[in-house]
């Protein structure tokens, strides 16, 4: 009888009860729910960073777009005298020249003695020839005479 009651004890130790498989069961349910809601977390994080790189993106080819548009521009005769009438100061002798800074204008100032313009050459530019593809002349602005206007005096 010894011998029957350890195949008892033996026979007890491998059999499943439904209590453990139901255990069992709902472990490995929560732990595939947990992996699947860490894994949900960070697809929709990946997603929002995809959608801020693709906003990135498009802002920098619209950046490129205008580059090489003003790259363009920039080896046309009509930018080279722009930036020649900007930042170089030329105009052409029919333009009439605004100073922003009233300290740069060039104001006449009467003097006792009259200066007449005897009609000589006007001074000439020398300018490096990459500067203009033009055959236009460019000289100075004109400088204003030193004669005072005469203005009516009203008296009365």
């Amino acid at each position: 009888m010894a011998g029957k009651k350890e195949r008892k004890r033996d026979t007890r130790i491998f059999r499943f009860r439904p209590l453990y498989v139901v255990l069992a069961f709902l472990l490995a349910f929560f732990v595939m729910a947990g992996v699947y809601l860490s894994q949900q977390t960070k697809l929709s994080s990946i997603q929002e960073e995809k959608a801020e790189l693709q906003k990135e993106l498009d802002a920098l080819t619209v950046e490129e777009e205008r580059l090489e548009r003003m790259l363009e521009y920039m080896q046309t005769t009509e930018y080279l005298l722009q930036y020649a009438r900007e930042k170089l100061g030329y105009v052409f002798p029919d333009d009439i020249r605004f100073y922003e800074d009233p300290s740069l204008a060039i104001t006449p100032t009467p003097s006792p003695t009259p200066q007449v313009y005897t009609g000589g050459p006007a001074p000439e530019v020398i300018m490096p020839e990459s500067v203009f593809a033009t055959n236009a002349p460019v000289t100075p602005t004109p400088v204003p005479s030193a004669e005072p206007e005469e203005t009516p005096i009203l008296i009365g």
